[in-house]
């Protein structure tokens, strides 16, 4: 203990002595430990740490299994459920328990003078005990409050009864205006950030009052529950499985033939698909760090050099190897953390300030990345890596400095020696891998700028160009009937399209890229019937086609004509069109929705009438799919109380100039026009901008990690030049003296370099060649092995080099032949 208090406080008078070499050591370190801790911090928090909810490792979402599929044979799970299955799934007692079945929407709530838009949440009974969230006034709801017909109640959010009502204390029993419905308050609660899919947390909670007998098997809820104790995830999807002929045998229509029921862990639910992009990151920043590492072990080599008489002195008072060692590593120790204490502090500044600009919508994050914080999993991780960052950076210089020659140090002051020709060599491989380590982040930096450029440019089947959306909620008994709607869609649009500078406006229940459509089968009239065939189902109003600039192909499109009095018609796209009709004509078919769902019930066959090109509406990276339209007046009115219920309509306005200089006129035309709360409204270019925000995360981090890994690589082969420079002073002045002049000594030093250089390349081609097949599922629009992404990294890795390089040797031209030959 003695020696190593006697080594610490050694260790720091150096430092202090040294405060250039200590300044520079501890920033590298602590920018390669502060970004691996900000990405393990956003790892830990959607992989590792346990969810805020009872029995986290028994809680599971529950839906149904499909068969695999046949492009990658996998089995694909959708927890989404239908009130039927719900049901059913309630009779599994002994395997499941506290079940919470749920719809994310909006209502609308209003009180004299206000008018606001509120997110909202229909719930089971048992959904606070099952998502542990507790009722911190009041009382939840009742079973018979969960039935059809039941009171209406609500309970509310704290964050809620604090902002919105100024916490009042006599809350409870208060009745509120939503959807034009009378609700009592009867709770108030704190909302669960476990709750992944919510973009922000709902503001109130109401029952879901489904009929205990129901039969309808439209699949709009998401289901959740614990495992009873002792049941392991294998027996309850065996169980499951087991259930689905019981299901099926009650309700045909219900499951299809290869589909069956199954449980997933809540966490792999929504972190599927995640995994390998933080898995990346986590690897890339790995590679900032053991570029770092090289750095700074760089750094102790140089700056043994300074110390060899120290060293030697040392050495020849009894100061064996083994404490030299561990002296050295003692430095090591004491700056890694330094360095890591510093990091941490930068990493988790830096990660929350970027969550709070873009959270690439993972779960588990909350609202702007709250719940990211340093638990004992970080600070644990944050000491590991500083404790592995001293021994990588710090062994390699411990074994150098500790092989000293105690005669020859004495005697020598020229640099020359052999333990100067190993350090060089130990330092120039150092250089060579932080050339190639930097080649790899900048390969995949280069892949997902590429895959950005190709997503951003993508034919999306529609024009964003001054195109402005708003969002109303037409739910509740005054919107019960489709023509309600209509005629108010009617009134609305034609307030808009009276306003100066407005081009065109519609409204439809399904934004491109931000909603996607609805999944429905279909039926071909006339056809034969096969097990599946899905497609994208989406109602719109007239002009929908025209305000989107979507071409048309074949056909006609949507008229005020096409109304509930009409003859039922749809509109399909080309993809639809090539997948079902191959070798037939669509515009001479009819086409149904399967009525397997209680709100299709009404549904009528519906002739085709038009063809129009594919949209990309769920995502850009995605092939567009086929989809089906309907005029929102011909909707049938049981789908139109839950369409109004599952999302708000979309008003859709074209301008003449920026749609942001409208939008509070618009905002006002329609309140005034329905009397409803209007949302702030998006431009459809910020629709598109966020629906590319995981790929904008990626590409950004990791071109943050590829520049840190430049100036590192740079840094590294400035201080070998230097140093190398520095070593050959006298033989520089002697070529001089000979006759060289500055230009020719000049690229000898620039030679001397660019080999180190060229080395790293080489081998950094090679492993981003082989690493780069990792980046797969991230890409689009860009091939692993582009060349030219490999070229252009190579290349401004390479011009860094030079920078690096040139700087020296430019200092090594200018020696004046004189001072050189004087110098020791």
């Amino acid at each position: 203990m003695m020696h190593l208090t006697t080594d610490v406080k050694h260790s720091i008078r150096m430092f202090l002595k040294n405060p250039a070499f200590t300044i520079t050591a501890v920033a590298a370190l602590a920018l390669g430990i502060g970004a691996t801790t900000a990405i393990f911090s956003v790892v830990n928090t959607v992989l590792l740490k346990p969810l805020p909810v009872p029995d986290a490792d028994r809680f599971v979402g529950l839906g149904v299994k499909y068969p695999p599929n046949a492009d990658n044979g996998y089995t694909s799970f959708d927890w989404s459920t239908s009130p039927a299955q719900f049901m059913h799934w309630q009779k599994q007692s002994a395997i499941v328990q506290d079940l919470s079945a749920y719809l994310l929407r909006f209502v609308n709530y209003t009180a004299s003078g206000a008018a606001e838009q509120w997110r909202a949440m229909q719930v089971s009974a048992d959904t606070f005990r099952c998502w542990g969230m507790p009722i911190v006034r009041g009382r939840s709801f009742t079973p018979e409050e969960d039935l059809p017909n039941g009171p209406h109640v609500a309970v509310i959010s704290r964050d809620l009864w604090t902002h919105r009502f100024a916490a009042d204390p006599h809350i409870l029993g208060k009745t509120i205006s939503l959807d034009a419905e009378p609700y009592t308050v009867i709770g108030i609660t704190i909302t669960n950030p476990a709750m992944a899919e919510f973009a922000e947390p709902p503001a109130v909670f109401i029952p879901l009052r489904l009929d205990p007998n129901t039969s309808d098997h439209g699949v709009y809820l998401a289901l959740v529950g614990h495992l009873r104790p002792g049941v392991t995830l294998q027996q309850a999807n065996a169980r499951f499985k087991a259930s689905a002929a019981e299901f099926r045998s009650r309700f045909p229509r219900g499951l299809g033939p290869n589909e069956t029921f199954g449980a997933e862990t809540y966490r792999q639910s929504h972190v599927g698909d995640i995994r390998p992009m933080l898995l990346t990151l986590l690897g890339a920043v790995a590679l900032v760090l053991m570029i770092a590492c090289a750095n700074v072990a760089n750094l102790l080599l140089a700056r043994l050099t300074s110390r060899r008489h120290e060293l030697a002195i040392r050495a020849a008072l009894g100061a064996g190897r083994r404490n030299m060692i561990r002296q050295l590593l003692t430095e090591s120790l004491l700056l890694s953390l330094a360095a890591g204490t510093l990091g941490l502090w930068l990493g988790h500044t830096g990660i929350r300030a970027l969550l709070a600009v873009n959270t690439a919508n993972l779960p588990f994050l909350g609202e702007n990345g709250t719940t990211v914080s340093m638990d004992w999993r970080v600070l644990g991780f944050s000491l590991l890596v500083s404790l592995a960052t001293a021994i990588a950076f710090g062994l390699l210089p411990a074994l150098q400095g500790s092989r000293t020659d105690i005669s020859s140090m004495l005697k020598d002051s020229s640099g020359r020696s052999a333990t100067g020709l190993r350090q060089n060599r130990a330092r120039a491989a150092l250089v060579v891998s932080e050339v190639s380590l930097a080649l790899i982040l900048s390969v995949a930096s280069a892949l997902l700028i590429r895959t950005f450029q190709a997503l951003y440019t993508i034919d999306r089947g529609f024009d964003t160009k001054n195109l402005l959306t708003v969002r109303m909620s037409l739910a509740g008994p005054k919107y019960s009937k489709s023509k309600i709607i209509a005629d108010t869609i009617r009134t609305g649009v034609a307030q808009i399209r009276s306003l100066p500078g407005v081009a065109a406006a519609t409204a439809t229940c399904c934004l491109p890229l931000e909603d996607g459509t609805y999944d429905e089968n279909i039926d071909i009239v006339g056809r034969e019937r096969p097990d599946n065939r899905e497609v994208g189902w989406a109602t719109v109003s007239p002009g929908y086609f025209e305000v989107f600039k979507i071409p048309f192909k074949r056909g006609r499109t949507f008229t005020e004509g096409d109304d509930g009095k009409a003859p039922p018609v749809a509109i399909i796209n080309e993809s639809m069109a090539k997948r079902y009709w191959r070798d037939h004509d669509p515009l001479q078919d009819r086409v149904q929705v399967r009525k397997g769902q209680d709100y299709f019930k009404d549904e009528p066959a519906r002739q085709i009438i038009g063809v129009v090109g594919d949209v990309r509406d769920e995502a850009l990276n995605t092939a567009p799919r086929p989809i089906m339209y309907i005029p929102q007046a011909q909707l049938p009115d049981a789908a139109n109380s839950l369409f109004g219920r599952l999302t708000p309509l979309a008003w859709v306005v074209r301008t003449q100039t920026d749609p942001r200089t409208l939008l509070p006129v618009i905002r006002e035309r329609l309140q005034q026009a329905t009397g409803w709360p209007v949302s702030e409204g998006r431009l459809m270019n910020e629709v598109v901008s966020t629906s590319m925000r995981r790929q904008r995360f990626n590409m950004l981090l990791m071109t943050v990690f590829a520049c840190v890994a430049l100036l590192l690589a740079a840094i590294g082969i400035y201080g070998v030049m230097a140093y190398t420079v520095e070593q050959q002073t006298q033989e520089i002045g002697i070529r001089m003296a000979l006759g060289a002049d500055a230009r020719r000594v000049r690229n000898m030093v620039v030679g001397q370099g660019m080999r180190l250089a060229l080395a790293g390349l080489i081998g950094g081609m090679a492993a981003a060649w082989g690493l780069s097949r990792f980046l797969q599922s991230l890409l689009f629009g860009v091939k692993p092995g582009d060349p030219v992404v490999f070229l252009a990294a190579a290349a401004l890795l390479g011009a860094v080099a030079l920078l690096a390089v040139w700087l020296p040797a430019t200092r090594a031209s200018r020696l004046n032949p004189v001072d050189s030959l004087r110098h020791q």
